[in-house]
């Protein structure tokens, strides 16, 4: 039933196609986007980056989205281990939708819970489009156009960061739903992940019921917070949301 919702979600026709990154591939080097978004002088000082991206700033490029994207790594409020309950909400108010579409008071509430989930996973792409969908029901058509911003930035960020065709350039995510989210975008469903190394997984897809390639991730940013994991680091000397960021010696 939740692959279902999301395909539904996923698939929505006023969603827009994911920007392609122009065939520039931009890996992230986590040096290069922890002395930038750490940098007070930077135009990718993280804390006035989030805000302009939780303000709706459609200015912002796929390069600032690179920084946006993956620093948010290193935000304590990072927890891609955690669940969202949230998303659960969400997910049983799309169960109520029916075939005719959503009603205001429907789109009100997704919107609400929506936007609940925002605070704990900013960048997920479903997510987001549900965003866009209420949006779109209740008319709010500036809103939904930031929405549909969000959505293809943030794929075409994760499309750049590698070309996902081989296991030493695989596509880096935040989270294991945003692969689920990008490879639904794109038509195609999950039929089997496996674990390559400690950093790589292989997604296996197929495309209306065909097999079609697969994809290479990469994942580890998932489990840095595994004590196991964790390189050490040395404590900023700023925060977001009151909470310092770590920064790598």
């Amino acid at each position: 039933m939740m692959q279902r919702i999301k395909n539904i979600v996923l698939l929505l026709p006023m969603l827009m196609i994911a920007l392609s990154a122009a065939g520039q591939l931009r890996v992230p080097d986590e040096e290069d986007v922890l002395a930038r978004t750490i940098d007070q002088n930077s135009k990718w000082y993280y804390p006035e980056l989030m805000m302009r991206y939780v303000g709706g700033d459609t200015t912002l490029t796929v390069e600032d989205y690179h920084y946006l994207y993956y620093g948010y790594a290193y935000d304590a409020n990072y927890r891609p281990l955690d669940n969202i309950p949230d998303n659960s909400e969400v997910l049983e108010l799309l169960r109520g939708v029916g075939e005719q579409g959503a009603t205001r008071s429907q789109a009100q509430l997704l919107l609400e819970a929506a936007k609940d989930v925002m605070l704990v996973d900013p960048f997920s792409p479903s997510n987001i489009n549900v965003m866009t969908f209420a949006y779109g029901i209740l008319g709010d058509t500036l809103n939904e156009r930031i929405s549909a911003d969000r959505f293809n930035k943030i794929m075409a960020t994760i499309e750049a960061s590698g070309t996902g065709l081989k296991e030493n350039s695989p596509m880096h995510v935040l989270r294991h739903e945003h692969v689920n989210d990008l490879l639904l975008s794109k038509g195609l469903h999950i039929v089997n992940r496996t674990v390559r190394s400690t950093k790589v997984e292989y997604v296996q897809v197929q495309r209306n019921g065909r097999n079609a390639k697969g994809y290479f991730f990469n994942f580890e940013r998932i489990y840095w917070k595994r004590p196991e994991m964790i390189p050490e680091r040395e404590k900023s000397n700023w925060m977001i949301n009151g909470i310092p960021l770590n920064k790598k010696r």
